[in-house]
């Protein structure tokens, strides 16, 4: 009898064992969760007899034949190393069901990843494949797991891909049929433990890839891969096959102005890859193009929550990295813009942060669990404040009419909330309360 064993109880962990449940019922599923079980979890765990611990991982879990990994946990735990040290198989849900899916039908399968822009360029490609009429199931690391969907009849599947879930991939055959990689820059170093393993555990989905892989120029030396003419670079300063450039997108003969639906340079970026992806499942780039004017942009990702007193206020929540905020200040003129940071840190450098912060009016740091204090200069204009209230209060009194209030947080939001939603709705809600008291909204 197989012995499954499920480390982490997470969403996409809960589909693929009801999933397992259902298929195999001849397989013994083992759940190990180092917190406590959410109530409807357990539920299902002693309703179907299902054993599992709870509170912290035992040696229970090393009896397993293999075994089906939470993405969120690290290779460089405790559990991740003892995991690895039995040399025996393992995988996530997303590989799971992805083999499980190949094994049953003729999909086809596209993978996105980087470190910021994917959940937007996988939205973007599975709209413009929704508004051709294409069935098209898009979801994996975005918060609709694969799993959900394997029985189901889709002929297009876009998937979010992170790190996490392509650190514990052993598949040694391709399954995805196109992917890109958007970007990489430092991230999550305190689950890969340098930014050299994490550019790797990124470049892996070129492997994993059939046909054409979509990446940022500066990436195509960094890999192997690239020899066998199934990587396609892209550059941003209109240099190449596909190029973008100015707001105006270049690919083969074709020249797009993707100005004129997208305002923000790096949705330009994720657009373009969204539309290239789109040329090669048979979608013409002008079509696809002219079906981005009715995408709507995913919610805490650059979005303007209020307008008073002729000054901004956009909620970037989403931004849990310091490259997503060096992104995001790109847009606006940095001698207007006052920047709320917030958020646990990931043991980045900030290399590319720290001389953006001191051409900014003004910086707001919610704590001290970004780490990024002990690098702050006396030429950086800043203050830390206890909570979001606190730090909207402060960012409002500094800011000028024509000014911009930023929440661009560039850490995890785990530090004081569940999600980086959370923590954006926190800020919408407190500037809601700020624009009560402060006058005439414009």
């Amino acid at each position: 009898m197989n012995k499954v064993g499920f480390i982490g109880l997470g969403a996409s962990n809960f589909e693929l064992l009801k999933y397992v449940r259902n298929t195999y019922p001849e397989w013994q599923c083992f759940v190990s969760e180092q917190e406590k079980i959410r109530g409807e979890y357990r539920s299902y765990l002693e309703k179907e007899g299902i054993l599992f611990e709870e509170g912290g991982h035992t040696e229970r879990i090393l009896e397993s034949d293999f075994f089906i990994l939470s993405p969120g946990v690290s290779p460089t735990s405790e559990i991740g190393q003892n995991i690895i040290s039995t040399g025996k198989p393992m995988t996530t849900e997303l590989e799971f069901s992805l083999k499980e899916l190949k094994k049953r039908k003729n999909g086809v399968f596209i993978g996105v990843t980087g470190t910021n822009g994917k959940t937007t360029t996988t939205t973007m490609l599975g709209h413009i494949m929704k508004e051709k009429g294409l069935k098209v199931f898009v979801g994996g690391n975005i918060g609709v797991p694969l799993a959900t969907v394997i029985k189901s009849d889709y002929d297009f599947y876009v998937l979010e891909v992170s790190s996490f879930q392509l650190n514990w991939f052993n598949s040694k055959e391709p399954l995805f049929h196109l992917s890109s990689i958007l970007n990489v820059a430092e991230d999550h170093l305190d689950y890969h433990g340098s930014f050299e393993e994490y550019l790797s555990q990124k470049k892996k989905i070129v492997k994993l890839t059939r046909g054409y892989s979509i990446l940022r120029t500066e990436l195509v030396d960094a890999l192997d891969e690239a020899k066998n003419g199934h990587v396609i670079p892209f550059s941003i300063d209109g240099e190449g096959l596909l190029s973008l450039k100015d707001g105006i997108m270049k690919f083969h003969k074709a020249q797009l102005d993707l100005s004129t639906y997208i305002k923000t340079r790096h949705n330009r970026e994720n657009a373009l890859v969204a539309i290239a992806l789109s040329h090669f499942l048979g979608i013409s780039v002008f079509d696809a193009f002219e079906k981005l004017a009715s995408y709507r942009y995913p919610e805490h990702r650059l979005m303007e929550v209020e307008f008073m007193e002729d000054i901004k206020y956009i909620d970037d929540s989403k931004a849990t990295n310091a490259h997503a905020v060096v992104k995001a200040l790109e847009n606006f003129q940095p001698s207007k813009v006052v920047l709320i940071l917030a958020g646990k840190g990931k043991n980045e450098s900030y290399s590319e942060l720290l001389p953006k912060l001191k051409e900014l009016k003004k910086t707001i740091i919610i704590g001290d669990s970004l780490g990024l204090l002990k690098k702050l200069d006396h030429n950086i204009n800043y203050e830390i404040v206890d909570n979001m209230k606190q730090a909207v209060e402060k960012a409002h009194k500094a800011a000028f009419p024509g000014d911009i209030v930023l929440f661009s947080p560039g850490g995890s939001s785990f530090d004081k909330y569940r999600s980086y939603k959370e923590r954006g709705a926190d800020f919408i809600n407190e500037v809601k309360k700020l624009r009560k008291t402060v006058g005439t909204i414009k």
